[in-house]
């Protein structure tokens, strides 16, 4: 400003004019001196509100002197410098971790069966952890719980918050969550326990969910004890009944915080983020906003984490996958964590020695990064793609289930792919038991068989389950005839499957 107006004095001084010229010469300047200073003033008050707004809110403005901020061309990430996120990404450590694990798949909590004492006690652990990082309750009656039945028995979801700091803003919300159910013991309920066989009785689930309930726990702590806030609400959110089929979080989104879902602007759901460290972290649902709004996120999230990770951009809701498809059905921009699945999934050896927490650290680390950002974003994101109409279910039952091969199976990893000499895009489901009666069966399918492909659609590398829900739901057709391909021992066989219902 003050170089405006010397410019200006010298032009007035030595400008050869006439007495009159001269004094209208001045006035002129004295004119366009005041406009600029009242311009100067408007745009100085304004960036003493954005100072005074992201002071409250833990973040500084860039300093000029370390150059200019990025142009509006591209779409940089609302500002949140590392300093205020520093003391927050110290408290995530392995040893935090692996304490919230270690315990989550003790043998005292039983495989956390929702409805049965042991669900009862991780709820209780949850909920104090969320209290003692100093997150604000948000279930029922001031508590941290939010109750529901399931199959004749009591259970709930968890929930607390870490309020906004933008007055208007803060009245939208965007959730991380995970399921905290597992499948319990061979004498309760059983909602798709496998194995079993041996003198371990207990389903641990240590990755089935208890490291995305842990990555949620710590990420709570980071928040709470961290000093870290986004300008729209966080909720942090374990549910229960996920096993049963998604009944916690179907609960959840017709019985929101602030009372409608219209006001969860996003929703990121880690579920299964403990094992294969060697493989990308499977990311769904990135491009379940307009514009990549949530793809660039994810990106700027995993670049500074190091988190290897596969984006995925298609929403494709095929239904009984994990929670956050409850959120999406109701047009909720999301995204979805996963490792894939091993030879542990749903088996009495889910235990916690087993999961990769250096890896769960990073997973942590990139979700408080997408938290912000969401959480910061000038205008809410808008679900982009198309949702399946919601399920019209007796209320808090399981859903009914979609069209089914009759197996139970295994995702292959790289290095199996790699052994069996498959193409680099080619993967596979090992057939680790068949159902009697299904169709699997009355096509010959065996135990041992790698699935290849079905009705002519060949089994990707990565997502390998997820394109066998949406073939056998798009291409198969009741009564008619398909192929199916598999690998036994290490000669391909064509199989002829058929549908009856």
């Amino acid at each position: 400003m003050r170089r405006l107006l010397i410019f200006a004095l010298v032009a007035a001084l030595f400008s050869p004019l006439s007495a009159q010229d001269s004094q209208d010469r001045a006035a002129e300047i004295l004119k366009k001196i005041e406009l600029t200073i009242q311009k100067e003033s408007e745009r100085s008050r304004a960036e003493l509100l954005d100072l005074v707004r992201q002071e409250l809110r833990g973040t500084k403005p860039v300093d000029p002197a370390q150059g200019k901020p990025e142009p509006k061309a591209v779409d940089p990430a609302p500002k949140v410098p590392a300093l205020s996120t520093e003391k927050a990404r110290a408290i995530v450590t392995i040893d935090l971790l692996k304490k919230h694990a270690g315990y989550l798949a003790s043998d005292e909590l039983e495989g956390r069966c929702a409805g049965y004492p042991g669900c009862d006690k991780a709820a209780d652990y949850i909920a104090e952890s969320f209290k003692k990082s100093g997150l604000k309750p948000a279930g029922d009656n001031g508590t941290y719980f939010q109750k529901f039945r399931l199959v004749g028995k009591d259970t709930k979801n968890v929930i607390g918050l870490i309020e906004g700091t933008d007055p208007t803003l803060k009245n939208e919300y965007v959730v991380v969550g995970a399921h905290y159910d597992h499948v319990g013991t061979a004498d309760q309920r059983d909602f798709g326990r496998m194995g079993g066989k041996g003198d371990d009785t207990i389903w641990n689930g240590a990755d089935d969910n208890g490291s995305g309930t842990t990555c949620v726990l710590a990420l709570a702590q980071a928040f709470g004890e961290g000093g870290l806030s986004a300008r729209r609400t966080v909720i942090f959110m374990c549910f229960s009944g996920e096993e049963a089929g998604l009944v916690g979080s179907r609960f959840y989104t017709r019985n929101p915080v602030g009372g409608s879902l219209d006001k969860t602007a996003f929703m990121l759901n880690l579920d299964m983020v403990g094992r294969n460290p060697n493989k990308p972290m499977e990311i769904h649902g990135v491009g379940s906003a307009e514009n990549g709004v949530i793809r660039k996120a994810v990106e700027r999230a995993v670049q500074a984490s190091g988190l290897k990770a596969k984006l995925n951009d298609a929403v494709t809701l095929m239904g009984g996958d994990s929670d956050h498809s409850s959120f999406a059905e109701k047009r909720v921009p999301f995204t979805f964590f996963f490792s894939g699945f091993h030879p542990d999934y749903h088996r009495p050896s889910d235990h916690a020695d087993r999961l990769a927490y250096d890896n769960m650290v990073k997973v942590a680390l990139t979700s408080m990064d997408i938290l912000l950002e969401m959480g910061n974003l000038e205008e809410r994101p808008k679900f982009s793609g198309k949702a399946k109409p919601a399920l019209t279910l007796p209320d808090l039952e399981p859903p009914a289930q979609t069209r089914v091969l009759g197996v139970t199976v295994q995702e292959l990893d790289d290095a199996d792919c790699n052994g069996l000499k498959l193409a680099a895009d080619q993967g596979g489901l090992r057939v680790d038991a068949v159902r009697a009666g299904m169709a699997a069966q009355a096509a010959g399918v065996k135990v041992g068989d790698v699935v290849l492909s079905v009705a002519g659609v060949t089994l990707p590398r990565g997502g390998t389950r997820d394109e066998l829900r949406k073939v056998l739901t798009e291409k198969v057709t009741p009564g008619k005839e398909v192929d199916i391909v598999v690998l036994r021992s290490g000669e391909r066989v064509v199989l002829k499957g058929k549908w009856t219902e």
